[in-house]
C-alpha cells in the first residue's frame, strides 16, 4: 500500500545531495552526510549559538567509544533526539563529524589545538595519531626547538624524539636560539638528562644561566645537579690527529689548519680538541673557520689551565658545521696570552668512511690539534 510522505520529509530527501557518478566515491556520499537532515537520527544543540547539527548514530558510535557510552549507556541522551553540547565551537564540531564520517580533517598549526582537545574528549584515537604526524612533518633544524616546546602540550613521543636528535646533534645552535629562553622547564629537563649531546658540560650549565636569568621563578636545583652528576657521551665520533711532534717552542701564530673532506659525503664538524701550553691561568681561545674566504664560523672560549708548564687539550665545541666534499676549509686559531705552540709533522687523520685531510703547504706546518669531533652527514637531513 502506498505511504504518503510529508513535505518535510520529501525536501530532506531531494536535499540530501547524495551522488552516484562514476567519479564519486562512498568517501564523497558520506561527506555530503556531515549535518544532513537526511536520514539524522540525532540532533546536537552546539555552542553558545545553540547551532542546531544534524548527525547519525550509527556513524558516531562506530567511530568513537565516547557516543558508544552516550547513546547506548545508562545516560539521558540514550533516549533523546537532541543532544545539548555547550563546551564546544558548531564550526570545529564539524570538523570532528566530517572526520567521523569520511576520514577527512584540514590540520593547520593555527587548528591544531582545538582539534587535538576534541579528539581527547570525544576519544578519537586515531585522529590523535594524525595530529602527531602532521607535527612531526613540520620538524626540520630551523623548528625543532619551537615543536619541542610545543610538543609539552600533546606529548606525541616520536615528535620529542625527533626533536631531541636534532637538538642533540647541534645543541649549541639551539642554545643560541631566541627561544631557548622561553622554553618549558620540563623541555629543557629533557634536553639536560640526554645520554649524548654534542657539547661540553660547562656550555650545559652556561645555557642554564641564561635560561634562568628569563625563568627567575623556576627552581634549578634539580638541573644543576643533572648538569654537574650525569655521565654523557657526544653524539659524534672523537677522530685522533697522528703525526710527530715538534719539540721547537713557537709563540708567534702557527699557520692556519686547513681541512678537506675527500669522501663522498658531507661530514659534520662539531670540535677540536685544542693544545694548550702556557703559564697563565686562562686562556682566551678565537676559533674561525672559513669556506674559501667567506666565515662560516666564529668563537670565543675562556679555557682554565689546571697546571702550568702542562700540555693540556681543550675541547672547543662549536655550532654544527658542514664540510661539503672537494672543498677546502681553513680553521684559524688565535691564542691571548699568546702560548707556546705545539705543531705535528704530517699531521693524519684515519676513519674507514670519513677522509678527513689536513693540508699543509712544504716545511710551513699548521697549529697542532689533537682530535677532530665529526660525523658523516645524511645528505637528505633537513637544513636550516
Amino acid at each position: 500500500m502506498a505511504t504518503t510522505k510529508t513535505d518535510k520529509t520529501i525536501a530532506a530527501i531531494m536535499g540530501r545531495n547524495l551522488s552516484y557518478g562514476k567519479d564519486d566515491t562512498m568517501s564523497t556520499r558520506l561527506e555530503s552526510l556531515v549535518n544532513n537532515e537526511f536520514c539524522s537520527d540525532v540532533t546536537f544543540i552546539v555552542g553558545k549559538s545553540k547551532q542546531r547539527i544534524y548527525a547519525h548514530k550509527l556513524l558516531l558510535v562506530t567511530a568513537s567509544e565516547y557516543f558508544y557510552v552516550m547513546f547506548f549507556g545508562n545516560f539521558v541522551e540514550a533516549n533523546r533526539n537532541e543532544v545539548t553540547l555547550e563546551d564546544v565551537d558548531p564550526d570545529m564540531f564539524l570538523v570532528i563529524l566530517r572526520y567521523i564520517y569520511c576520514l577527512k580533517v584540514d590540520i593547520t598549526i593555527y587548528n591544531m589545538r582545538d582539534i587535538f582537545d576534541c579528539s581527547r574528549k570525544y576519544m578519537l584515537t586515531d585522529l590523535q595519531q594524525l595530529l602527531g604526524c602532521f607535527l612531526g612533518d613540520q620538524i626540520d633544524e630551523r623548528s625543532a626547538l619551537t615543536i619541542f616546546n610545543i610538543n609539552c602540550y600533546y606529548g606525541f613521543t616520536t615528535v620529542d624524539e625527533t626533536c631531541l636528535e636534532l637538538i642533540r646533534n647541534n645543541p649549541l645552535y639551539y642554545f643560541n636560539h631566541v627561544d631557548f629562553a622561553t622554553i618549558h622547564r620540563e623541555s629543557l629537563f629533557k634536553i639536560f638528562s640526554s645520554w649524548t649531546i654534542n657539547c661540553t658540560d660547562d656550555q650545559l650549565s652556561s645555557a642554564l644561566d641564561i635560561w634562568e636569568e628569563a625563568n627567575l621563578e623556576e627552581d634549578t636545583k634539580e638541573l644543576r645537579k643533572i648538569v654537574k652528576l650525569n655521565k654523557r657521551f657526544h653524539n659524534c665520533l672523537k677522530l685522533i690527529v697522528f703525526g710527530q711532534n715538534i719539540n721547537d717552542v713557537f709563540v708567534e701564530p702557527a699557520d692556519d689548519l686547513k681541512l678537506r673532506v675527500l669522501s663522498d659525503m658531507p661530514v659534520s664538524l662539531y670540535g677540536l680538541g685544542v693544545y694548550l701550553l702556557s703559564k697563565a691561568n686562562v686562556i682566551s681561545v678565537e676559533l674561525k673557520i672559513y669556506e674559501e674566504e667567506t666565515e662560516v664560523s666564529s668563537d670565543v672560549f675562556e679555557c682554565s689551565i689546571p697546571c702550568i708548564n702542562t700540555v693540556h687539550v681543550a675541547d672547543l665545541f662549536f655550532e654544527e658545521v658542514v664540510l661539503d666534499p672537494r672543498k677546502i676549509y681553513r680553521i684559524s686559531i688565535n691564542m691571548s696570552p699568546p702560548c707556546e705552540q705545539v705543531l705535528l709533522h704530517e699531521p693524519r687523520i684515519y676513519h674507514e668512511k670519513i677522509r678527513l685531510v689536513i693540508m699543509y703547504d712544504g716545511d710551513r706546518q699548521p697549529i697542532g690539534i689533537a682530535h677532530v669531533y665529526c660525523k658523516e652527514r645524511m645528505r637528505d637531513q633537513k637544513k636550516k
